[in-house]
């Protein structure tokens, strides 16, 4: 009789269990997602860069909707608000450049077409001889060094991207490679040069950071905690175009190119120092301080003892903002709807008449595209202990399937968009529990599920915070497609039926850990 009352008992549970789920299911829908976006992705929004009026009335669209939707703030906090400690160390276009002298000290050439890699912490001037150092690239192992017979301390050095073995091989053709280039500046740095200045090799793909579209990735300026000081370099590091190259070549009586087919033809460094030549490179900074918040709600859980553990969504809503020439990169996409569909989730949840076990907490994060700051910033200072914080749901650019015009590279990187009612998930794979409820949301959901393991090759979203914090965490992700930080990437591209399921998912997901009496097991 005891055995009859238990089972009838859990087949109660679970068909309560099925029915909330349904109820919270059937709060998303493709209406709401396009109501939102339509405002959230357009270009009155501006982009949604971090530190802009824009971004700022972002967060007050996110917290007006929360109000509506009877989501509270976290106890203890700043009515949603978690304020991040920001500044901007920008460049002043017009008062930074490169300038060339003769050995008489007169200006032989001057210009303001170079793009910086990262500002500098201060404003800089410095001014020195210049020195040819090939690729910047040295292998002790062939026994080839760039640096063999020449000083570099003092210096104002110019290398090509790239290497010999890359240049052979046809490697690294992208518009800046951070593994190639990357393993030069240890060697540059301790040697003391006074500027670094880059250039494309003329094997490469491109002759200019603006052919290639550097000039808008990269350089103009950075956004930083205020407690590290600044950030910054303690050098100019630019680049410059391959016309300026030659110039600050002439008196070897080479180009670019002839120098590059030297190396390739011996096999041999052709580094040397420029005769009769100074150079001088002006960075000018600006620093303001920034105002840029997370903002964050809660639906606290109904158990007395779990409401104390949360499951935490996260999505990035601040996007690149406006270029130079007033494009507007609305970013659809990137992130609206990650944004848009996290909006949904929660309201999802406060629909459910009975709340889950455990608290769920819904971060908007601020400053993704400066380098995850604001997930940064929150694992540093949560608003929910990190111990108790069960599982991370990251949701970046969900909103996109393939199409047409789907083709060629993004800096690079070949283009992995994903079909309809198909999704990118990135996972360490820290719970065989997690996975399992994952493959059966998905299912449910109508999604098709591309495992791509814990690492993306081009770059990361705010689920690595999380993961650093050893917190599982599941991110989601449509994969890149040819607008993918671009103007093109609009509303009218979206694929709506793909935003909702992924949502629904997603719901599913933190609903079913969130219930869950024992807590989810990492393997």
């Amino acid at each position: 009789m005891k055995k009859s009352f238990f089972i009838l008992l859990c087949l109660y549970s679970a068909i309560v269990n099925v029915n909330a789920q349904e109820e919270g299911l059937a709060a998303i829908s493709q209406d709401d997602l396009k109501a939102y976006m339509e405002f959230f992705a357009s270009d009155n929004m501006a982009g949604r860069e971090t530190g802009t009026v824009e971004n700022d009335i972002s967060v007050l669209f996110i917290r007006t909707n929360l109000i509506r939707l009877g989501i509270k703030p976290v106890p203890g906090s700043n009515d949603y608000y978690q304020k991040l400690p920001l500044f901007s160390t920008g460049i002043v276009k017009k008062e930074t450049g490169l300038k060339l002298m003769n050995s008489s000290g007169e200006v032989i050439m001057q210009t303001d077409s170079v793009v910086s890699l990262m500002p500098t912490s201060n404003s800089l001037d410095v001014n020195g001889q210049v020195v040819f150092a090939g690729y910047g690239y040295e292998d002790k192992t062939a026994g080839y060094s760039d640096f063999e017979g020449i000083d570099l301390k003092g210096k104002i050095v110019m290398i090509m991207t790239r290497n010999p073995e890359a240049v052979k091989t046809g490697a690294g053709m992208t518009v800046f490679s951070d593994k190639l280039e990357g393993m030069k500046f240890s060697s540059l740095i301790t040697r003391n040069p006074a500027a670094i200045v880059f250039v494309y090799d003329p094997e490469n793909s491109y002759s200019d950071p603006y052919e290639s579209g550097l000039s808008g990735l990269v350089g103009q300026s950075s956004v930083s905690f205020k407690k590290s000081g600044g950030g910054g370099l303690s050098l100019p590091i630019i680049f410059i175009t391959r016309h300026t190259a030659d110039e600050l070549l002439k008196p070897t009586g080479n180009d670019l190119k002839q120098m590059q087919q030297k190396i390739i033809t011996s096999g041999r460094p052709v580094s040397s120092e420029i005769k009769g030549l100074t150079a001088t490179v002006k960075t000018s900074i600006e620093t303001t301080e920034v105002t840029a918040y997370n903002i964050i709600g809660i639906v606290e859980g109904s158990d007395p003892l779990l409401k104390k553990e949360c499951v935490i969504y996260t999505a990035h809503f601040d996007h690149v903002g406006v270029d130079g020439n007033g494009a507007v990169f609305n970013g659809a996409d990137d992130n609206a709807s990650g944004s848009m569909a996290l909006l949904e989730i929660a309201e999802a949840f406060a629909t459910l008449p009975k709340k889950p076990l455990r608290s769920i907490i819904f971060a908007w994060v601020n400053g993704e595209e400066k380098g995850l700051l604001g997930s940064k910033y929150y694992v540093e200072n949560p608003l929910f202990p990190l111990e108790k914080t069960v599982v991370n749901i990251n949701l970046d650019m969900v909103g996109r399937s393939k199409m047409p015009s789907d083709t060629g590279k993004f800096y690079g990187f070949d283009l992995d968009i994903t079909n309809p009612r198909e999704i990118n998930v990135i996972t360490g794979h820290e719970s065989s529990e997690l996975t399992a409820v994952m493959n059966e949301s998905a299912g449910r959901a109508g999604l098709r599920l591309n495992d791509m393991g814990p690492t993306i090759p081009y770059g990361s979203s705010d689920h690595a915070s999380f993961t650093a914090k050893k917190i599982p965490a599941l991110f989601f992700n449509s994969g890149i497609h040819a607008d993918l930080h671009k103007p093109g990437d609009d509303v009218d591209k979206i694929d709506f039926d793909k935003m909702e399921r992924s949502a629904k998912m997603c719901f599913l997901i933190g609903y079913e850990i969130s219930s869950r009496r024992e807590r989810l097991k990492t393997d």
